[in-house]
């Protein structure tokens, strides 16, 4: 006979169990380990048991958007459970394909794209770097806003300083103007997590991001043997530039999204 569920935020003495429950893919789960180790400042995390056995798990991560990011994890029955869970009007659910159907007989879901995760072992990269990279810091708070608008505001800047805060970010300058930049997201044992690549519009095809991907994959591979980024599965100007460097699709996610319009 089976017990019942509990559903809760998560405590103390559930830590091991949940970050044992996401090693079981570090891969994958990376950003759900940095979260749970580094910024819970940032996230909630909700555990459903059964008999006291994790069977689910939700993270709820907010920081630089007006939207709520949530990932779950767990068989089905657990998975209803925690999105019964009250949760912020505007969301994006990063999830696996098998959780779509779950999700939308209970959220309106105005927008769905795929999203894939690529990943690069060591050993098979193919690097091309023909910029200088040069890391970023708070110093550069107001030209990392301006890459996307000429004249930010105050809190445009604000929130690039929370930004380059949160991430190692690292840039291409050109006559001392901020040209392109890409980040690293997550720095564990076994892999690091790419991504805020972003070059302005008049600066592209012209190797940037060639160039910082290379940068940090070498980088990475210092202190880790993969690397692994999130990419829209139908940007191709995007994937061409990832697979130049040796990336390969591992895994489809879908980014659904509810009460906002934040495509990635």
């Amino acid at each position: 006979m089976r017990g019942t569920y509990d559903v809760k935020e998560l405590t103390d003495d559930l830590m091991a169990s949940v970050e044992a429950f996401l090693r079981n893919d570090p891969l994958i789960n990376a950003y759900a380990i940095w979260d749970l180790r580094f910024m819970r400042h940032r996230s909630k995390f909700f555990v459903c048991t059964l008999d006291g056995k994790l069977e689910g798990l939700l993270l709820d991560y907010f920081g630089h958007t007006d939207a709520h990011f949530i990932w779950l994890w767990g068989e089905e029955n657990a998975v209803k459970r925690l999105l019964d869970i009250p949760l912020a009007d505007k969301i994006i659910f990063h999830v696996f394909p098998e959780f779509e159907k779950i999700i939308s007989r209970k959220f309106t879901i105005t927008a769905k794209y795929p999203v894939d995760f690529m990943l690069l072992r060591k050993g098979e990269e193919r690097l091309c770097q023909k910029h200088e990279i040069k890391p970023l810091t708070l110093q550069d708070a107001v030209s990392f806003a301006k890459l996307r608008k000429e004249f930010p505001s105050d809190e445009e800047v604000e929130n690039a300083k929370s930004f380059l805060s949160d991430h190692y970010f690292y840039g291409i300058f050109k006559n001392d103007e901020l040209t392109s930049v890409a980040s690293v997201q997550v720095k564990l044992p076994e892999i690091w997590i790419l991504g805020g690549f972003f070059t302005k519009p008049e600066e592209r095809n012209k190797g940037c991001a060639t160039s910082l991907a290379s940068f940090l994959v070498k980088e990475a591979f210092k202190e880790t043997n993969c690397v692994g980024l999130y990419v829209r599965a139908d940007n191709r100007p995007a994937k061409r530039v990832y697979e130049k460097v040796g990336f390969k699709v591992h895994k489809r996610m879908y980014w659904l999204e509810h009460g906002i319009d934040l495509a990635p």
